[in-house]
Order: structure tokens, then C-alpha cells, then sequence
């Protein structure tokens, strides 16, 4: 009843309006008609649609030619629903007065939404034609807009076969707002329970089929609504929105748990200057974990919600930045779900021409800027809401919420495989487990990738100090070094070399970390030498500053440098050639102030292979530079 009392409040300001323009308008002079058109405002003020109605029609009665009163009558129909016959009165002002631009307005929005497209181009072109008057200049053009996007979208399909996710995860109640770990096998998404509280419900995959959805509990849900969730790319920790609680900063703010063991953590608001008096909702968060992209209503955007970022720097998080006109418009942006390649953001609106209501769109960044955004066509998007989607790291298999002919009930997950189009770019991950080597238990260590030409640290995360298990995204094009290390343990270093590769397959790498203990070994895989060199190039100054840094944590730990070549050429050559290598890291640590009474440095040849020689890849692993705690 509000917004039908708004929209006749707006419909009378344009009238009067009007007449202060001398636009071609017809009002009244016959005061019978005048009384009845005032007794249908006041009833309708007083919420009283019937007697309005009732009224309206007496006034017509006085006089059939009363564009006001037609016009009002068509806007309480046609914000009521009775969609027919407000299209009857609307034509019957344009037979009164043909250069009456706001019919057009009124006929061109029902065209629209019954899926007449031309007739909705040709009535938003008669408006924009007739008016001087750009009231509703922006609302036609979009509708305009719109209405030539649908008409060639239908035309040209997009394809689309969503599969429901079925009843471990639809229920006859209402699943939304889904998010996925990277290696697509953890799912969290929004159940409305009750007909109206938001809870979270967690599944994951067992033999690639999705195990039936549980409550995730306290301390995230509570009796109040927990909204949108972005899970992190490993699962160990979840942005989402909360509403109304005690502490807040604004109706709705973002939180984070993170997953100790098997329990998640008292959620913690991220504050000031992310969280504000205004509504801030829907949280994506990068692969990295460092960048939250969230809708907000907050003052200083394009329209009534904006897409805003945050980065985590220095131990806090940034003012949010606005995206920026080319994602956001006057009207609601919102649910970002930013892909795991980080340049791809997917995103609702209702401000970009589109099918209708809410549709789906993305945009790719490229050089820090945003490309326009695109819609992701029909039939993806309908005349209907289409408000959230997830993709998979593989950057083909989609997640969204729909109603179907399959639904279970309202709004159900549904899973598709994304159009070519408007896909992002595939990533990889390696997932794995630590442990201890010799016992065995499962270790909560903490894991560095690092892209090796800048020495920047991509992500920082750590594995499940129940169960060891950890994950990290691998974008393409780069090389990366793998650090894994915890308190009482050496550390473990691994390479994996992308340059050349836009994507990977996934790779599992479980990690024995060998307790600190005399003789203990740990190869130092991101040491480089040229062949049949000795100096060691610049890339290596990640994995040694990380040996020096275990010396710093360790000051009682004494250590020998070893050098290790594989069994192909002289062996003599060998000798001098690990020798020199071992020296290589013995010189650079003591120009850091390492204190030589704590390393000494010795040349093993083809002495100590820890593979097959017969092998080029056992080979490799032989020609390698490692440490060992010495008594």
C-alpha cells in the first residue's frame, strides 16, 4: 500500500507540474467531476482504495474527457495489478490528447513488462519526442534501452541448463546466496526458515554428490537474520551479513569467523571505516583474502546502492572505493561475487538495461579499471529477479538461485555451466595436508605462496590445526614459491612453475614438517643457479630470507649448507660445483649477520641422491641445495 500511496504522490506532482509547464493537458471544469476527484484523494490518502476508486469512476461519469482522474485511476490499477485495465485507460488519454507525454511513459513501462518490445520502443520514442519535460527522460530511455537488449536477447539465446541441486540441498523453503570453496567440494548458502529468518546451511561433496545441508550453527546463527556468506577459497574463514545486533554500527553490517579446528570463532565486525550508519551487505572476498567487495547504501555513490571495495593493508582495512559509473547506476547495485582470477566481478542490477526487474551482469578489470558492464543474456536472465551467482575456480560450472519448473519450493540452487562468453579465467589450486613426519599428526601450519619475480606474498593463510587440510588458489602466467612452516618444525619449501601456463589443473601436495631435531633434513627448493653455475640468482632471496628467519626464531640451531649435483659429468667438476653452490647460500647468509659459528657449508657431489638418476625428474631432484641441523 506504500508504494502504490508513492507512486500516485509522484503521478500528481508530475500533473501539477505539468500544468505550471502548459504542457497540453486537460484538467476539468466541471465541479461535480472537481468534488469527486477530491473525495478519491482524500479516501485514497486514508488508505481506502475502494472509495477512491468509487470516486474516481463519478468523476469520469461528470466527465469522460478528465485526463486526471484517468490517469490516476490507471496508476491505482496498475500498481495494484490489474495490469489490463490500467492499459485501457492509459490508451484512452492518449485518444484525449495525443501529445500527453506521460501516457506514453505508462503505455511504453507496460509494454515492457508484457514483453511487447517494439511497442515499448515506440511508445518510449513518442515520450522522448513530445516532451521537453525530462521527469522521466532517464526512467524512459532505460526502459527503452532495455526493451532493445530484450528484444535481441530472445532472439539470440545464450545457452543455459540449469541442474537443480536437489533435495540435500532444495527444500520447500526459500535457498539463496550460495558461496563455494575453490575446489567446488564445501558449500554455505542462506535458508529462509519460518517464513522469515535467514540462517546458514553448510554441505559438502562425498563422491561428487553434495551430502544433505546442516545448520551451521552458533555462533554465527543467531534468532536474528544472517544474510549473504562469501566463503574464503580454503573454507577456513567466512565473510557474511548480520543484521540488527547488539553493536552494530548500521541496519545490516559485514563479520568474519574463521574455522578453529571444527568450530567457527565469535564473529567479529569489521568496523570503521567498512561497516558505517548506513547498510552495508553481500560480501565477496578475493582469492587472496585481501579484497571485500560488498553493496552498500552509503552516502557518496551513483544511486540508491553501490558496489564498493576494501583491501586489508597493514593490518587493517582501507576506506572502501566506489567501483565506479561503468558497475554502478542511480538504481541498486548488488550480491558481488568477485571470481577467483580477480579481474572478473558478477553482479545484480536493476540500473543497466536488462530483461527486466533485477538481471545479472559482469565486468572485467583490467589495468585497475572496470569494463562496461555486460549482461549475461537470456535466458540466464528472465523478466523475473535474478539476484546472486557463484562460479567454480575451473571458471565453467556456476551456481545461482532460481525458481523452476523443478524447484522444490521458491527460490532453489541450481548449478549450469557458464557460457564461454562470460567466463572467467580458470585457476588452480593445491590442496594437501600437514603433518608431523614422524608422528604423523595433522599440524596447523602456516602456508606462504609468493610469486617468485616480485617477491610479493599472494596469500598468507593456514591449515586446519584439526585435520591439516589447507588450499591456495594458483593464478596462471606466474611462478610461484610455497612456504610451510610452524613453531617447533622446519620449514618446507616448494616451487611451481606457471609461467607459461594460463591455468592449472589441481595439485595435492601433503607437507611432512620434520621436527626440529640433529640431522634433520629440509631441501631448499627455492634456491636457483644458472646451469653449471654457482651465483645465485635473485629469485632465491625469498627462500633464503626465509632460512634466516627460521635462524632468527631458532638462535640455539647450528646448520650445514649442502650441495647436491645429480651423476651425469665429471665427478670431480661435481665436487667443486656443489661445493661452491653450498658456499654461495654460507656468503649470503653471513652478509645478513648471521653468525658463521652457526653454519658451515659442504659440496656432496652425486654422493647423496634422494632419487632415481635414471629419470630426468629424479635427476632434478637430486641437483638441489638443502640445510641439516647439526649437533
Amino acid at each position: 500500500m506504500k508504494k502504490i500511496a508513492f507512486s500516485i504522490s509522484c503521478l500528481l506532482l508530475f500533473l501539477v507540474q505539468s500544468q505550471a509547464q502548459e504542457l497540453p493537458f486537460s484538467s476539468t471544469k466541471n465541479k461535480k467531476a472537481e468534488f469527486y476527484f477530491g473525495e478519491a484523494l482524500k479516501a485514497y490518502q486514508a488508505m481506502d482504495e475502494v472509495i477512491a476508486k468509487r470516486n474516481i469512476e463519478k468523476a469520469i461519469q461528470y466527465d469522460p474527457l478528465f485526463i486526471d482522474a484517468k490517469m490516476l485511476l490507471a496508476e491505482i490499477n496498475r500498481t495494484s495489478g490489474e495490469i489490463n485495465v490500467a492499459l485501457s485507460l492509459y490508451t484512452e488519454v492518449v485518444q484525449i490528447n495525443p501529445e500527453f507525454p506521460l501516457s506514453y511513459y505508462y503505455l511504453a513501462l507496460i509494454a515492457f513488462q508484457q514483453k511487447n518490445y517494439e511497442t515499448a520502443i515506440n511508445h518510449a520514442d513518442t515520450y522522448l519526442k513530445l516532451s521537453d519535460f525530462y521527469r522521466k527522460k532517464e526512467e524512459v530511455t532505460k526502459i527503452k534501452a532495455s526493451a532493445i537488449f530484450a528484444k535481441n536477447a530472445v532472439l539470440s539465446p545464450v545457452r543455459f541448463n540449469p541442474v537443480n541441486l536437489g533435495p540435500q540441498i532444495n527444500t520447500a523453503e526459500n535457498e539463496y546466496f550460495p558461496g563455494i570453496t575453490a575446489d567446488d567440494n564445501t558449500l554455505i548458502f542462506t535458508r529462509l526458515t519460518d517464513g522469515n529468518n535467514e540462517d546458514f546451511f553448510i554441505s559438502k561433496k562425498n563422491n561428487n554428490n553434495w551430502l544433505l545441508a546442516q545448520n551451521i550453527g552458533e555462533p554465527i546463527n543467531t534468532e536474528r537474520n544472517e544474510g549473504t556468506v562469501s566463503l574464503s577459497s580454503d573454507g577456513q574463514y567466512i565473510f557474511y551479513t548480520a543484521c540488527n545486533k547488539q553493536g552494530g554500527f548500521g541496519s545490516c553490517d559485514i563479520y568474519l569467523s574463521r574455522l578453529d579446528g571444527d568450530a567457527w570463532t565469535n564473529p567479529t565486525n569489521l568496523g570503521y571505516p567498512v561497516n558505517s550508519s548506513s547498510w552495508e551487505s553481500q560480501p565477496s572476498v578475493s582469492f587472496d583474502g585481501k579484497t571485500v567487495y560488498f553493496s552498500s547504501s552509503r552516502p557518496g555513490g551513483f544511486g540508491k546502492s553501490d558496489i564498493w571495495s576494501t583491501t586489508y593493508k597493514n593490518g587493517k582495512w582501507a576506506v572502501p572505493v566506489n567501483l565506479g559509473p561503468e558497475i554502478n547506476t542511480s538504481g541498486d547495485e548488488q550480491s558481488p561475487f568477485i571470481a577467483k582470477d580477480d579481474e572478473t566481478l558478477y553482479f545484480n542490477s536493476d540500473g543497466h538495461p536488462g530483461m527486466g526487474r533485477v538481471d545479472l551482469f559482469v565486468a572485467k578489470k583490467s589495468n585497475g579499471r572496470w569494463s562496461n558492464a555486460l549482461n549475461l543474456g537470456y535466458p540466464i536472465n528472465t523478466d523475473l529477479d535474478e539476484t546472486c551467482i557463484v562460479i567454480a575456480s575451473n571458471g565453467v560450472d556456476a551456481y545461482m538461485a532460481r525458481e523452476g519448473s523443478d524447484s522444490y519450493g521458491g527460490l532453489d540452487l541450481y548449478s549450469f555451466e557458464m557460457p564461454v562468453k562470460i567466463r572467467p579465467i580458470k585457476t588452480g589450486y593445491i590442496s594437501g595436508t600437514s603433518y608431523d613426519a614422524v608422528s604423523f599428526k595433522k599440524l596447523g601450519a602456516k602456508l606462504e605462496l609468493i610469486e617468485l619475480s616480485s617477491g610479493k606474498t599472494i596469500v598468507e593463510s593456514y591449515s586446519n590445526k584439526l585435520t591439516g587440510k589447507f588450499l591456495l588458489n594458483l593464478l596462471g602466467n606466474k611462478n610461484y614459491a610455497l612456504n610451510v612452516s610452524a613453531p617447533g618444525y622446519l620449514f618446507y619449501s616448494e616451487n611451481f612453475s606457471l609461467a607459461n601456463q594460463t591455468s592449472t589443473e589441481p595439485l595435492n601436495l601433503d607437507v611432512a614438517l620434520q621436527p626440529i631435531a640433529s640431522g634433520a633434513k629440509v631441501v631448499l627448493n627455492n634456491i636457483f643457479f644458472d646451469t653449471d653455475a654457482y651465483v645465485v640468482k635473485n629469485e632465491s632471496e625469498i627462500e633464503l630470507e626465509k632460512l634466516i628467519q627460521f635462524l632468527n626464531l631458532n638462535p640455539l640451531v647450528k646448520i650445514e649448507i649442502g650441495g647436491h649435483t645429480d651423476n651425469t659429468g665429471d665427478p670431480a667438476k661435481n665436487k667443486i660445483l656443489s661445493t661452491n653452490r653450498a658456499k654461495s647460500v654460507y656468503d649470503y647468509l653471513l652478509s645478513k649477520q648471521v653468525l658463521a659459528n652457526r653454519i658451515s657449508f659442504k659440496g656432496y657431489a652425486e654422493q647423496q641422491p634422494i632419487a632415481d638418476n635414471k629419470t630426468m625428474d629424479g635427476r632434478q631432484k637430486n641437483r638441489r641445495t638443502e640445510f641439516k641441523i647439526m649437533p
